[in-house]
């Protein structure tokens, strides 16, 4: 059985990056106080869910509490999957691909508090993530 081994670098990147997810996780602890649609406030259930996903986003984005929201785990996943989106005043958006939203306890009425700041990241979410 071969072991795998990382090297050095990858090491300090990893942890590097572990410690960053932890900061946004962090600062959306602090900014949100719970979860950013429906106000929970038990971190243990909470997600840090990137807007413009990691994957698209560059170094200073990924860390940047505006490219955020603490959301319930259902919320995340939904929103991650693009099923939700949120509109520029915060209301919620249904994909509708998403069967059964009130199943997950989602429904048309649920809105968040969007600063300025998170308008553009909302916006690629809206145009590249969500699936109208």
């Amino acid at each position: 059985m071969q072991e795998h081994k990382t090297s050095v670098t990858d090491q300090l990147s990893l942890i590097k990056t572990r410690l960053g997810q932890g900061a946004f996780r962090q600062d959306l602890i602090s900014h949100w106080g719970g979860c950013a649609v429906t106000g929970y406030s038990d971190p243990a259930l909470l997600v840090a869910s990137h807007i413009k996903p990691w994957s698209k986003a560059n170094n200073q984005e990924r860390l940047d509490p505006f490219n955020g929201l603490l959301l319930l785990a259902n919320l995340d996943k939904a929103f991650d999957s693009g099923l939700i989106s949120f509109k520029q005043n915060g209301l919620i958006m249904l994909s509708p691909h998403l069967r059964n939203p009130e199943q997950l306890g989602i429904n048309a009425t649920m809105q968040v508090d969007l600063a300025p700041e998170h308008q553009t990241y909302m916006r690629y979410h809206r145009e590249q993530v969500f699936k109208a």
